[in-house]
């Protein structure tokens, strides 16, 4: 039985680093809800095991992104010092809360990001393919402090942070989309490693079963960032919305008592 699951848990996150390193999200915000409405992991242990993949998925896909250029170096190194101190106190606020709350918290927050994203579709004088558009990042104030609550949801939740920054950067601070996202892979793994620590610590992190998933993420984040340079921004924002809005959907169901019909009875 455990070759099975295996094989499974590096599909998943393979197709969850791919996907995470095209929208700058880490795969982890596909993970946590899929191994949480699953029932593979416990709720706290599925955002520990999504924070260890953030790790790996902004490892291959940050640098793939730096020698290509579209990673704002400034910017992101700005905005990791709003979310690195975010994700510690996110995770140890982690522990005081019920299941049902976390779970809650998650599916209003992607419904939240969906809207962000729905509300501006980038523009062709924004696409990013081999040379990177012109552009001016402003209110750095702004996004420092949204960062830092970025970084409380990644201890809170598993999700490093990006579904807060990318919509940040693009919509608050006039980023590109793609290199929105590219930065916030560049932002992710150091964000996420802050808050990983303490979910390893408290015995939260299933080692057999995250190794296999961190595997799957490494090897997708590397397909997704090669394969960006070829998905036009429209595409993203789409994927991003659809993402966002059915695992925001069902993570408020499973809040509010309701099974999803693969988990069978609880």
């Amino acid at each position: 039985m455990l070759a099975p699951l295996v094989i499974v848990l590096i599909a998943l996150g393979l197709l969850a680093g791919t996907f995470g390193a095209l929208v700058g999200l880490g795969g982890s915000i596909i993970l946590v809800p899929v191994l949480t409405l699953m029932g593979i992991f416990p709720v706290r242990s599925a955002i520990g095991a999504g924070l260890l993949c953030v790790i790996a998925s902004s490892s291959a896909a940050a640098g793939v992104y730096v020698r290509r250029g579209w990673v704002d170096v400034r910017l992101g190194m700005l905005l990791e010092l709003g979310t690195v101190a975010g994700a510690v106190a996110g995770a140890v606020v982690a522990t005081l809360l019920p299941e049902a709350w976390l779970k809650a918290l998650f599916g209003v927050f992607l419904l939240g990001a969906a809207v962000l994203m729905w509300r501006r579709p980038p523009s062709e004088a924004e696409e990013v393919g081999d040379t990177v558009p012109e552009y001016h990042a402003r209110n750095y104030p702004l996004g420092l402090g949204v960062s830092t609550a970025a970084g409380g949801v990644s201890g809170l939740l598993g999700i490093g942070g990006g579904p807060i920054q990318v919509p940040l950067m693009y919509l608050a601070m006039d980023v590109p989309l793609k290199i929105a996202a590219a930065t916030s892979n560049f932002i992710m793994g150091v964000t996420a490693a802050a808050g990983a620590l303490l979910y390893y610590g408290r015995g939260e992190v299933i080692v057999a079963l995250t190794g296999p998933l961190v595997l799957g993420v490494f090897l997708g984040a590397q397909l997704g960032s090669r394969l960006a340079r070829r998905v036009q921004s429209r595409v993203i924002q789409l994927l991003l919305l659809v993402i966002l809005l059915g695992l925001g959907v069902l993570m408020l169901g499973e809040a509010a008592g309701y099974t999803a019909p693969w988990r069978g009875a609880r």
